[in-house]
């Protein structure tokens, strides 16, 4: 499900990103520049293989003595099980000795699960680190589907999460934010002094320059024009509005489904599960109907509403097309729906 996350949380996010990629000024490798290649002595873990456009990239500086580097590897391992390999590659660059290294890994197993290797004569140390002028470790560096440098900072950082998960989703541009850092800052003061029209003119000037990349306007504005502007007609309004301009962004009409459906903020009597289906329906039919995750998003809605086979046989959809790895997700949730089923059965009610 879509996580809430506040508008002034994004923005102090973006502002950090923004003020990063400014202090790189001067530098030879900067957020946005074309990433180097990898000069390797040793692959210690994991497949050969180079920086190839449609993967993100995490390439991070560590050494087995550094105590920060150890902290990270937990984080660095669950996110590389987060995502499909396609995805994510994490590659943990060391310019240690090779056996120091062999023996460092072997000793971690499956706490240290993504790539490793030996950096070369520490040319690759070059054409990172010292190129980027970064000195400390753990730093990593996050490269974006395109082949650019989008990120450079320690992994442990909250921006870092923030900024992979974009990336991935092709939600995230440097550029972008930078430009529309001062408009957010606008938009979180007009909003806590409840000055409307500049609010719905600043949200919808800068959702207009890219909404996959300012998505997440588009769920504050229904939110805000919902409890805080005390208009759920002009909130449905827009939030149709919405799926008719957005229909090739299926995550973001289900991220407007579950918002409706199931934000906690938003009154149970003031829920238009119309509106909350039709969002959750055009993202499965008409962005990516194999995705488990928006077919469940419909499934809940379905079994919200009262739909209940049509909930069952949705959720299990969504469990056979997870994979194998993911299934145990989307279980208790075909479970809870079968049991319901059952339950209206043996009384002799059907949805």
């Amino acid at each position: 499900m879509f996580k809430q996350i506040s508008l002034a949380t994004i923005a102090i996010t973006m502002l950090a990103m923004c003020q990063s990629a400014s202090a790189q000024m001067g530098q030879r490798l900067k957020v946005g520049d074309p990433a180097p290649g990898l000069s390797i002595e040793e692959w210690v873990k994991g497949d050969e293989t180079s920086l190839e456009n449609g993967t993100t990239y995490v390439v991070e500086f560590w050494a087995t003595w550094c105590g920060p580097c150890k902290k990270s590897i937990p984080h660095l391992t669950e996110l590389q099980k987060r995502y499909e390999p396609d995805q994510l590659r994490i590659i943990g660059v060391s310019n240690e000795e090779a056996d120091v290294v062999n023996q460092f890994v072997r000793k971690q197993g499956r706490k240290m699960d993504y790539t490793v290797v030996v950096d070369k004569r520490q040319a690759t140390t070059r054409a990172w680190m010292k190129a980027a002028g970064q000195s400390g470790i753990p730093t990593a560096f996050i490269v974006g589907p395109e082949g650019n440098v989008q990120f450079i900072g320690h992994p442990l950082a909250p921006e870092f999460d923030e900024a992979l998960e974009k990336i991935i989703d092709g939600r995230y541009n440097q550029k972008l934010m930078s430009q529309v850092a001062g408009h957010l800052e606008a938009i979180d003061k007009h909003r806590k002094y409840k000055n409307w029209q500049q609010y719905d003119d600043i949200t919808a000037e800068v959702i207009q320059r890219d909404p996959r990349i300012f998505y997440f306007l588009v769920l504050e504005r229904i939110k805000v024009f919902m409890n805080e502007q005390k208009d759920p007609a002009k909130a449905y309004e827009y939030a149709s509005e919405a799926i008719e301009s957005y229909p090739d962004d299926p995550e973001l009409l289900s991220w407007i489904a579950e918002l409706i459906a199931f934000d906690p903020e938003i009154p149970d009597a003031q829920r238009n599960l119309d509106i909350a289906l039709t969002a959750a329906t055009a993202a499965r039919v008409n962005g990516r109907p194999n995705d488990p995750r928006l077919v469940q998003t419909e499934a809940l809605i379905r079994f919200s509403r009262g739909e209940i086979d049509e909930a069952v046989s949705l959720q299990e959809k969504a469990y056979f097309m997870a994979p194998p790895r993911k299934k145990s997700q989307y279980m208790p949730k075909l479970r809870e729906f079968r049991k319901k089923q059952q339950e209206l059965k043996a009384s002799g009610d059907t949805d």
